[in-house]
């Protein structure tokens, strides 16, 4: 079971799950490899925004060695009880991508 202190367990199970609920509504049956690769790129980016380039080899060199305390890997129940907010998130983005909402001017040039 994972405790409030588990901050890296907590973390990574809801990016899972968050991952699992974006890839749904991304997913192109005639283009998987581009949601996995827009999936990677986006990660990258956010990470370089956040931490930096160099922070993010640093911590990207010890990732291999961090072993989740409550399993290697995210389990159903661990899915269940972050499920429901990140499936009303994934809803909400799918009716967003296919309402015909005029295109929002982007804030920031990447």
């Amino acid at each position: 079971m994972v405790q409030q202190d588990d901050v890296i367990e907590r973390t990574s199970i809801v990016t899972y799950a968050l991952l699992e609920e974006l890839h749904t509504v991304l997913a192109d049956s005639a283009k998987p490899d581009e949601t996995s690769l827009g999936v990677i790129m986006g990660l990258a980016m956010f990470l370089d925004e956040k931490i930096g380039p160099m922070r993010s080899q640093k911590l990207m060199s010890q990732a291999p060695g961090i072993i989740l305390k409550t399993d290697a890997h995210v389990t159903d129940e661990l899915m269940q009880r972050f499920a429901p907010v990140l499936r009303a998130f994934g809803t909400h983005l799918a009716d967003f991508a296919t309402a015909a909402a005029p295109a929002r001017p982007l804030t920031k040039v990447v």
